[in-house]
């Protein structure tokens, strides 16, 4: 009986890990074109990526509501896009919460006054196409062409110039 409590141990060491607070930056090849999808937003209305490609700076934020550290990713960038929103940036902040904490995601997001557009990815399909190891936070940003230009696994505060830079630079790009 006691590969149970060594299996728990183990289990929680690995979600502890996936949430961990180490950057790890990686500049997307720049011909990898941005997936397609539409998801349905917190809000009841409906998010497509093919709305905003060609038009808009995007950001797909990977997070869940029992993370540490996307708590202060979401925050950094819902401050960005309230800055931004007006000079082209989207961002889409897509809950990976399992079924045992789906009902958290709207009361995570009111209680941090969150404006960024939300999605929870029930079936994985946004999480599947994009972020395979479902790492939180995790994300990624997609330039005005369509075109992946970073992906950004984890987050520290101290990643938020760097984060903000990368925005700026995509807007910039015509």
């Amino acid at each position: 009986m006691r590969l149970v409590p060594r299996f728990l141990a183990l289990a929680l060491a690995a979600a502890t890990l996936s949430c961990a607070p180490s950057s790890n930056l990686a500049t997307a090849a720049s011909v990898d074109s941005a997936p397609d999808f539409t998801i349905d937003l917190t809000t009841g209305e409906t998010f497509r990526l093919r709305d905003h490609l060609g038009k808009k700076v995007i950001v797909i934020d990977f997070w869940t509501t029992f993370c540490n550290p996307c708590v202060g990713s979401l925050t950094h960038l819902n401050a960005l896009y309230k800055k931004h929103k007006d000079n082209g940036l989207v961002v889409l902040a897509i809950s990976m919460d399992p079924p045992d904490t789906a009902g958290n995601v709207i009361p995570f997001l009111r209680s941090r006054g969150l404006e960024i557009p939300a999605a929870h990815d029930i079936n994985s399909t946004v999480t599947n196409l994009y972020n395979k190891k479902s790492t939180a936070p995790f994300q990624v940003l997609i330039g005005r062409d369509g075109r992946i230009l970073k992906q950004r696994e984890s987050y520290q505060p101290a990643d938020d110039a760097a984060i903000q830079q990368d925005i700026e630079t995509a807007l910039a790009a015509r």
